[in-house]
């Protein structure tokens, strides 16, 4: 389904990106899909950067899980070490899905000056960026200090809040701004979209990577009453009600052009929900695809529900059992839209 391509200010030039998966997955036949134990990959990811307030880095701890202090409460899903392996795995899906791509932008390598990561989470896209690209200056934003230590030199991590007025110097204005998983975190999109315009030099790029909720289905196997697809739809609802909705990745398009960027382009691909498509590659997307979302499945769900919805942790824990299983269960040709 779907990771788009670059957004510029100005008209794009064609260039080539990896070929989504094909618009109909065929399933692969059931007794090749026996579990053999996949277990999730990931880097260490630093616990904390120096230099920070006290204050930021006293975590709110709810439900066994610790969550960022800086704006405490506008971001929904964790930070601790659990939820940092789970963001690493995810740029690893990113990374196959793309044949190792960090962006697809048509930008010429030696004119990127100054870099914007929105959301950096621990680091892990922009720390590759800047070792890719020593040229560049990459600043990496994020709520929380969980970035490492040791980077490159021309990786720069900044705790701040992109949803408030950007304060970025004009002799700062970057050459491309990536924004990858930030739906679900941003309220106002019409304004992020306008500080980015504000923010990139004539002839600049954002380029977003989104998840859209609920979740999809390659065939009728994802039953009404799926408890895979109850949770997705949930969420989306939790979601809305808070004012940050997690499918807001099927307006940005609208919203880009609309702010007067020109060359947008869209490109939808498919994140299967295990291993269960015959292709190859779209049956190891789906294989890490699974270990991310069940091994975060808590992280990813708890606030979500108990803030918002009104859960208790215990209705949400034996939800979830069954939410886990269809995840797992190869009969179930579940996909999301990535866009």
């Amino acid at each position: 389904m779907a990771l788009p391509p670059p957004i510029g200010s100005e008209p794009a030039t064609e260039a080539p990106t990896p070929a989504p998966l094909p618009v109909t997955l065929e399933a692969d036949d059931p007794e090749a899909l026996i579990d053999d134990g996949d277990s999730a990959l990931g880097s260490e990811p630093g616990s904390s950067t120096t230099s920070l307030a006290s204050s930021i880095t006293r975590y709110r701890v709810e439900n066994g899980r610790t969550y960022h202090a800086y704006k405490d409460g506008k971001y929904a899903y964790p930070n601790d070490d659990m939820e940092q392996e789970r963001l690493d795995l995810q740029h690893h899906i990113c990374s196959l899905t793309f044949d190792g791509k960090l962006f697809t932008a048509p930008i010429e390598a030696d004119k990127i000056e100054k870099v914007l990561d929105v959301g950096c989470g621990t680091g892990i896209w922009t720390t590759d960026f800047a070792d890719e690209y020593p040229q560049a200056t990459v600043l990496g934003i994020d709520l929380s200090p969980i970035q490492p230590m040791f980077t490159p030199p021309n990786a720069i991590f900044q705790v701040d809040d992109l949803e408030e007025e950007w304060t970025f110097e004009d002799s700062d204005a970057f050459d491309f701004i990536y924004a990858r998983m930030m739906t679900g975190s941003i309220g106002d999109w019409d304004r992020f979209f306008d500080q980015a315009w504000n923010n990139l030099k004539p002839g600049g790029y954002i380029e977003l990577l989104d998840i859209r909720l609920p979740v999809s289905c390659a065939d009728d196997t994802l039953k009404p009453d799926s408890a895979l697809l109850k949770w997705s739809q949930l969420l989306l609802e939790g979601s809305i009600i808070a004012g940050r909705d997690l499918d807001s990745a099927i307006r940005s398009r609208e919203k880009l052009e609309k702010r007067g960027f020109q060359g947008v382009s869209e490109t939808i691909y498919k994140w299967p929900g295990n291993k269960w498509p015959k292709d190859a590659k779209a049956k190891e997307l789906g294989m890490w695809n699974q270990e991310n979302l069940t091994s975060g499945l808590m992280g990813l769900s708890v606030a979500i529900f108990t803030r918002l919805l009104g859960w208790s942790v215990d209705e949400l824990e034996l939800f979830l059992v069954d939410v886990r299983r269809e995840m797992k269960d190869t009969s179930i040709h579940a996909y999301w839209e990535i866009l």
